[in-house]
């Protein structure tokens, strides 16, 4: 079978390899599509575990299925999740599943871009999920970026009289302007390209900024003289993450999703004072997965609008190279065969 083995983001070598054996309580799965995540392209992260097989927004076809699975059958049309908790651990007991040991070290194999996927047994139990009639492959590959995108709102408890300022308007920004309209928040968004704002505002941003023209008394000046409730930082860019601390009303909350390659620097005099709280989101949860998929189904989210490029396994090297430039596009999607 395929595989794309990465190396670098512009090193992304086609590989045949056997295809995966399973065992009676896993499935084998057929990539239909997987989505280009940004943690994808982090190169300084990937680098770590080179070479590799990538993908974990991976949707397909069921095409073998263990003995001794009853649950998910031949020709099921699924979302798989690649990190899965145990539900039997300290952290699972008190319901903090996405700080569970297990979460943090499951995958499936070889990885999403791969023309078929061996599914552990673990996943199989707590990660596959059946797509709706009318999802297509391509939209499922939005499953799991917006899911962690819903986990993250929920630790901030962003609500629907709040303002949230959303630091950036690539994938990861938007998935949150979705999310925060479709509570009924107010949302102020910010990017530095003219193209990324277009997509903002079209996804429901009430406002829409270059990152050079938004300061706290431009948002005090369209939010009542007070500054946001809830501030999402959605780019690794430096001067961003410094403004997310002035932009902040006191006893609000500061949610860091994107990841950047260095630590930051925090102005801790400047929260305690304001008792601002500080957050860092890692993934999702089963939970967070279903209600994903419920609103996705009941049509309040969008995963096709968002959607802009896809590219057979093959051509895979032609999405990272769109993605790390970061220009005009939004999901990149690698279909199979």
């Amino acid at each position: 079978m395929s595989v794309a083995e990465y190396h670098s983001n512009v090193d992304i070598r086609i590989k045949q390899v056997e295809k995966p054996n399973i065992a009676k309580n896993e499935i084998l799965v057929k990539m239909k599509a997987c989505g280009i995540c940004g943690t994808d392209v982090m190169e300084w992260y990937r680098k770590k575990s080179k070479p590799r097989i990538l993908g974990h927004e991976m949707s397909g076809e069921v095409v073998e299925v263990g003995t001794n699975v009853n649950a998910i059958q031949q020709y099921d049309r699924v979302f798989v999740s690649h990190h899965v908790p145990c539900f039997d651990c300290y952290h699972c007991d008190k319901g903090n599943h996405s700080a569970c040991d297990s979460l943090h070290r499951g995958n499936f194999f070889p990885g999403g871009f791969s023309e078929y996927i061996q599914i552990p047994e673990e996943n199989v139990d707590h990660g596959t999920f059946i797509l709706p009639e009318k999802m297509s492959y391509e939209e499922a590959s939005m499953i799991e970026p917006m899911a962690c995108a819903l986990s993250g709102q929920k630790m901030i408890n962003l609500k629907k009289s709040e303002t949230v300022v959303i630091l950036g308007s690539g994938i990861s920004g938007l998935t949150h302007v979705q999310l925060s309209k479709n509570i009924g928040s107010k949302v102020i968004s910010t990017d530095v390209s003219k193209y990324r704002l277009e997509q903002a505002k079209k996804f429901g941003a009430d406002h829409s900024y270059h990152a050079g023209d938004l300061n706290s008394d431009e948002i005090r000046k369209i939010n009542n003289n007070r500054l946001a409730d809830k501030v999402i930082v959605c780019t690794v860019n430096d001067s961003a993450i410094k403004s997310s601390f002035n932009y902040v009303e006191k006893r609000g909350a500061i949610l860091f999703f994107a990841v950047p390659a260095e630590n930051i620097s925090i102005p801790s005099n400047h929260l305690w004072r304001k008792e601002i709280s500080i957050f860092f989101s890692y993934g999702a949860t089963p939970d967070d997965i279903k209600e994903t998929i419920k609103l996705a189904e009941e049509k309040k989210i969008d995963f096709n609008n968002m959607i802009t490029h896809s590219f057979p396994l093959s051509k895979i090297i032609e999405g990272f190279k769109l993605v790390s430039e970061a220009k005009e596009s939004m999901k990149v999607v690698v279909t199979g065969t």
